[in-house]
């Protein structure tokens, strides 16, 4: 079975799909990207069992044929060859044999009858802008944990209501939320626990959609999986069990002290106290005063660090220590030139947001001895 498919349309999305694939797992085949063609068109799938990435490409063959083949060799293959040609590709029992001008390549390949895919008809009940959803991802994504034994924290949570939708991170130690205001009839809040995964392959696929505003992202949530559609790309998940904790109640209502800052002076000092932070802790020092904020930090070589930016601040005189790595990250997301920090004492979390009024991102970040 020979098609010839021009080499684009296979690169761009095969970019999106080699890192779900896994080399170093118990089944072979997990290392393969399904290849399976019908109809004129090709469907690739790669996979690890937990999260899954499938797409159609286009080609001129009406033939049916099902083989697998390495994921990244396939890829990496089909970038070095040279020009815009038509690649030819021979589909043997065992192996494939890939030529394009006078380069010529054989891969081994397995049955795509082996691979686990199973298709089906999905109802995306639910829908998102395609730059709401990597906007909500990129304002929250860097709280989730990683590897922690608390699993459920390895994760992004997602609800959506009626009119609305949320995110949510953290790893204990920090929590990031946003929403966005979308348009979702349903019976009641709906809700689950995204592993990071499948939320950095998501985000992956998105990136390639940048240019395009008007794209419509579609998902739906069943009891164990979500299924996204991103363009032509399809996302199945399977979902992360366990109760998440209820942000809801991490964010107090009222804190009694207020400091506005410029973001970006904000920023400078903590960029230069980072330079003299303990490397492992990253620990700074707030002093905090009616005009300004002292900042200071030290490490085991014993050197130290001190600066000083002007603020306003509605509040007692108090010194608290944070992970100065937490703060620069949520300033990087906040997108007013002033930034508010609400504080009760020094063992107490703070409260970031934005300067705007309109803003709907808000940031825990627990203190931290320095």
């Amino acid at each position: 079975m020979i098609i010839s498919i021009q080499r684009e349309k296979l690169i761009e999305p095969l970019k999106q799909m080699v890192s779900v694939s896994e080399k170093k797992q118990t089944m072979p085949i997990l290392g393969n990207i399904l290849v399976r063609g019908g109809g004129g068109s090709l469907l690739l799938v790669s996979s690890d069992l937990e999260v899954e990435v499938s797409t159609v490409v286009e080609h001129g063959s009406a033939e049916d044929f099902d083989t697998s083949l390495p994921a990244r060799k396939f890829l990496d293959i089909l970038k070095s060859l040279p020009g815009s040609d038509l690649v030819e590709i021979d589909i043997g029992e065992t192996k494939a044999i890939i030529k394009s001008g006078k380069s010529k390549f054989t891969l081994a390949s397995l049955p795509g009858a082996e691979f686990p895919y199973k298709e089906e008809n999905n109802e995306f009940k639910f829908s998102v802008s395609g730059v709401d959803l990597d906007n909500l991802i990129s304002q929250t994504g860097f709280s989730m944990a990683t590897q922690d034994a608390r699993h459920f924290l390895n994760g992004m949570f997602l609800e959506v209501s009626e009119n609305k939708l949320t995110v949510v991170a953290t790893d204990g130690h920090r929590l990031s939320m946003s929403s966005t205001q979308t348009k979702n009839p349903i019976d009641g809040p709906v809700s689950c626990i995204i592993p990071r995964k499948c939320i950095i392959e998501i985000k992956r696929i998105l990136a390639t959609f940048k240019d395009n505003k008007e794209n419509i992202v579609g998902f739906m949530v069943t009891d164990r999986e979500i299924i996204i559609k991103i363009g032509g790309f399809i996302v199945k998940s399977k979902l992360i069990e366990g109760n998440y904790p209820d942000y809801k109640k991490v964010f107090p209502e009222s804190l009694p002290h207020k400091l506005t800052s410029n973001k970006q002076d904000l920023k400078s000092a903590l960029q230069r106290m980072a330079i003299l932070s303990n490397e492992q802790f990253k620990g700074v020092k707030l002093s905090l005063n009616k005009t300004n904020i002292k900042l200071s930090t030290n490490n085991p070589s014993l050197e130290e660090g001190e600066d000083s930016i002007p603020c306003e601040y509605s509040g007692e005189s108090f010194e608290v220590g944070f992970n100065l790595s937490y703060l620069l990250e949520v300033i990087d997301v906040i997108s007013s030139d002033n930034i508010e920090i609400q504080l009760n004492n020094a063992d107490s979390g703070c409260l970031i947001s934005s300067k705007d009024e309109t803003s709907i991102n808000k940031y825990i970040i627990m203190p931290m001895r320095v």
